[in-house]
C-alpha cells in the first residue's frame, strides 16, 4: 500500500478543528493549492478506530467480546458492554457515550473531501486529474455518510424514511453554519447523487493500490446502498458492474499447504481497505456459540489451521463453553470498506430476491468454494433441493454470509435490513450458559446507537433516532 509522508503536511495545512462535534470543519484558509496536495487528503490509510467486535458485532451475536468475559460484562451492569452483551435496553446509551469513534472519525474524512471539493476547481494542475479526484471525493463522501446513517439512524423503508430521522449531510467547510440533521429519505438521496453513474465514470478503470479508489469502488458502493434501501433490481445491475471491474475473490485453499490464513490490505479482493487502525482483523474476536455452530465441516480457517479458530482460547477467554478465539495473525480482513465478496453477495440475494434462485445461489457457491474443503467434489448449494423456495435459499445464504462476514459491519446492516421485512425479521437469541438466556427484538432501540454527547451538545437538531 502507498504510504503517504505528506499527509501529516496536508493535515497541518487543513487546521482541522479540535472540536468534537458534528462540525468537524477546517478554521481559517489553508495553503492547499495545487492538485498534487490536495491529492495527498485521498491518498491516505482510512481509518475508524472502533473494531465492530466492541459493540456492532456483540449486537448480532456474532461475537461476545473482545477483551472481556461474560462474568465481568454481566459485573458491570451500567456500561455499554452489558448493555450490548445482555440486550438490555434499561441501560442509559445516551449518557453513557460522550465519544463515539464510529461518529467523528467518518466525520471527519467527509471533512477532508470537501476541503478538497471546495478549493480544486481554482487550484494549479492538470484538469483531468481535478475531474478524477472530485469523483473520488464524492464518492468517498457519500460512502461514509452511508455508513453513519446505518449506525445512526433506522433501517431505511420507503414508506417512512420521508419522516425518520437520519444524519447531517455534510457537504461544506462553513463554520458557522449548523449542520441539520436531515430525514433518512434526505440523506440517502444525497448519498446517491454523490455516487450517479456520471461521477463513477470519472474514475479510473484501475487503481494501483487499496487506499484508492476505482470504478470497481464506485459501483461497489451505488450497489450497496440500493441494496441496503431494498431496491434489489437495481442493486443487481450494479454489483454486476462492479465485478466487471473487479472479480477477484480471497482463495484460501492455500490453508491446506501452510496451515496458516493470511491476508494483506493489498490483496486484490479488496476494494477499499478500511480498517480499525490494527490491520489485523478478525484477530481475538471471541464468536458465540450461536455463530461457531454456523462453520462448515471443511472450512479452511477452522478445520486447517494451526491457529484459527481456537476452542480452547475461545472458551478461556469468555468462560463460556461453546466459543472459540480467532489467533490467526497477519489477517486484514477489511472492517468498514468493501471487498469482491460483497459483490457476490450483494448479487446473489438479489438474484434470489428476483426469483433466480440457481443463480443466487450459484455466487454464494463461487465464494464459498474457496472457503470451504469437500475433497474431490464441490456440492453445490442448490443440488441440495431442485425446488428451493426463496426463504430456503435465504437461509442457506445467510447462514454462510455471517461466516463470511465475521469482523465488518455487513452483519449489523443486514440484520436491520431484513427486520424490517415480514419474511426475514426475527428476534435473536443468545445462549451465555449459566449466565441466561437473552433476546433482542427487531424492533429494538439498540438497533440505533445514540449520537456522541460531544455532537449533540453543539448541535441542537442531533435528536436520537430511536
Amino acid at each position: 500500500m502507498k504510504k503517504i509522508l505528506g499527509l501529516a503536511v496536508a493535515i497541518s495545512l487543513l487546521m482541522v478543528s479540535c472540536d468534537k462535534q458534528l462540525d468537524i470543519t477546517p478554521k481559517g484558509k489553508t495553503t492547499l493549492s495545487n492538485v498534487a496536495d490536495l491529492e495527498l487528503l485521498l491518498n491516505q490509510y482510512f481509518t475508524i478506530s472502533q473494531a465492530p467486535g466492541y459493540d456492532i458485532e456483540i449486537i448480532t451475536n456474532e461475537i461476545i467480546h473482545m477483551t472481556k468475559s461474560v462474568a465481568e460484562v454481566k459485573s458491570q451492569v451500567n456500561t455499554l458492554d452489558h448493555a450490548y452483551l445482555f440486550y438490555n435496553e434499561d441501560v442509559d446509551r445516551v449518557m453513557l457515550t460522550s465519544t463515539d469513534p464510529k461518529y467523528s472519525d467518518p466525520y471527519r474524512y467527509i471533512n477532508y473531501m470537501n476541503v478538497l471539493l471546495e478549493k480544486i476547481d481554482d487550484a494549479n494542475g492538470n484538469s483531468a486529474d481535478k475531474v478524477r479526484l472530485k469523483a473520488e471525493a464524492k464518492i468517498l463522501r457519500g460512502y461514509f455518510h452511508f455508513i453513519l446513517v446505518n449506525l445512526f439512524a433506522k433501517q431505511y423503508d420507503s414508506s417512512t424514511a420521508s419522516t425518520n430521522g437520519g444524519i447531517p449531510y455534510v457537504d461544506n467547510t462553513n463554520v458557522t453554519e449548523e449542520k441539520t440533521k436531515l430525514s433518512l429519505k434526505e440523506v440517502y438521496d444525497k448519498i446517491l447523487d454523490d455516487c450517479s453513474d456520471d461521477i463513477v465514470s470519472d474514475l479510473l478503470d484501475v487503481h494501483e493500490n487499496t487506499s484508492r479508489i476505482d470504478k470497481a469502488f464506485g459501483y461497489a458502493v451505488k450497489a450497496r446502498v440500493l441494496f441496503q434501501m431494498k431496491r434489489y433490481d437495481e442493486a443487481l445491475i450494479y454489483a454486476q458492474k462492479a465485478l466487471q471491474y473487479n472479480n477477484n475473490i480471497e482463495d484460501r485453499s492455500y490453508i491446506l499447504n501452510t496451515m496458516a490464513w493470511e491476508l494483506t490490505s493489498e490483496s486484490p479482493n479488496q476494494y477499499l481497505f478500511i480498517d480499525y487502525g490494527m490491520m489485523m482483523n478478525p484477530l481475538l474476536l471471541n464468536v458465540s456459540r450461536e455463530t461457531f455452530n454456523c462453520f462448515e465441516p471443511g472450512d479452511y480457517v477452522k478445520d486447517f489451521t494451526m491457529m484459527g479458530w481456537n476452542t480452547a482460547m475461545g472458551e478461556r477467554s469468555t468462560g463460556l463453553s461453546g466459543t472459540a478465539c480467532c489467533v490467526a495473525f497477519g489477517v486484514s480482513q477489511n472492517c468498514y470498506g468493501i471487498r469482491t465478496e460483497q459483490m457476490y453477495y450483494i448479487l446473489a440475494e438479489c438474484l434470489i430476491r428476483t426469483g433466480q434462485i440457481r443463480k443466487g445461489l450459484e455466487n454464494v457457491d463461487v465464494v464459498r468454494e474457496k472457503r470451504v474443503y469437500n475433497y474431490v467434489t464441490f456440492t453445490s448449494q442448490f443440488d441440495k433441493n431442485e425446488n428451493m423456495t426463496e426463504t430456503e435459499a435465504m437461509s442457506l445464504l445467510q447462514k454462510a454470509k455471517l461466516i463470511e462476514f465475521i469482523g465488518s459491519y455487513d452483519t449489523f446492516f443486514d440484520y436491520k435490513r431484513w427486520n424490517t421485512e415480514a419474511d426475514y425479521r426475527r428476534t435473536i437469541t443468545r445462549d451465555l450458559g449459566e449466565y441466561g438466556t437473552y433476546s433482542l427484538s427487531p424492533d429494538s432501540p439498540i438497533w440505533v446507537f445514540p449520537f456522541p454527547a460531544d455532537a449533540t451538545r453543539h448541535n441542537l437538531s442531533l435528536t436520537q433516532n430511536f
